[in-house]
């Protein structure tokens, strides 16, 4: 929020856009934004379909958010560790450079949620429950 606040302050409020690297930030982003009643007029991307988030969303305030269904992350990591400690290849079909190799990955694909489906892919998914995303609470 802080960094957000100082973003506006030295560029005269005049803010394009807004790519945050994950919802909470995101959040905090919307929130120096609200101050000065841009909440919602600049668009602002996260990460994770926090809850909080994915209510944004609905509200308008944040444009999208990624969805990477933890479920799936969680089984193909222990999936991964099973083969790695039975010293079995992991099957990593990709290849993700961290500035010194290129450490062999198993990526699983990311899903841009925003309005046009969030019903379909958190509420679908099971990953929310419908009262849980349409219901009121702290998070809205």
């Amino acid at each position: 929020m802080k960094l957000m606040e100082n973003a506006l302050t030295a560029n005269r409020g005049r803010i394009d856009a807004v790519l945050a690297p994950n919802d909470g930030t995101a959040g905090g982003v919307i929130q120096a934004l609200a101050q000065q009643k841009l909440a919602g007029k600049v668009p602002v991307t996260g990460q994770d379909a926090e809850l909080a988030a994915a209510k944004r969303v609905l509200d308008g305030t944040q444009s999208m958010t990624i969805y990477k269904d933890t479920r799936e992350l969680a089984r193909t990591a222990i999936r991964v560790a099973e083969k790695l400690a039975h010293g079995v290849a992991a099957g990593a079909e990709a290849r993700v450079p961290n500035g010194r190799r290129d450490v062999p990955s198993v990526l699983l694909p990311p899903t841009v949620v925003d309005k046009n489906n969030i019903d379909a892919v958190l509420v679908g998914s099971g990953y929310f429950k419908k009262e849980e995303l349409y219901g009121g609470g702290p998070e809205r």
